[in-house]
């Protein structure tokens, strides 16, 4: 399996699905391109912090990638736990889960 480097490209917005353990986490990308596919998310769908612009949560695209390529210092805002719901029965959707 290849391997990839982040490192050196630009950071980009990232939600923090589940942390897998202390080197792995999976993400989902965030993008501002509201006609991307995936969940639209605004300022009401946060618990803390806030948004720049309304966002897409793009499904399909969920990765694991190396925990130290996230930065806490970086963090935004917490999605409200309802939110968090509706993006893990999307995911589970697309990924065809079992027993939800």
């Amino acid at each position: 399996m290849p391997y990839s480097d982040f490192r050196q490209f630009k950071g980009r917005p990232v939600l923090v699905f589940k942390i897998i353990d202390k080197n792995d986490v999976l993400v989902l990308p965030l993008t501002t391109n509201l006609h991307r596919e995936g969940i639209v998310i605004t300022n009401d769908d946060i618990e803390t912090g806030s948004l720049k612009k309304e966002s897409v949560v793009i499904v399909p695209k969920l990765t694991a990638i190396d925990a130290s390529l996230i930065s806490e210092s970086n963090s935004i805002a917490t999605l409200k736990n309802e939110t968090s719901v509706k993006i893990l029965k999307d995911i589970c959707k697309k990924f065809e889960c079992k027993n939800l």
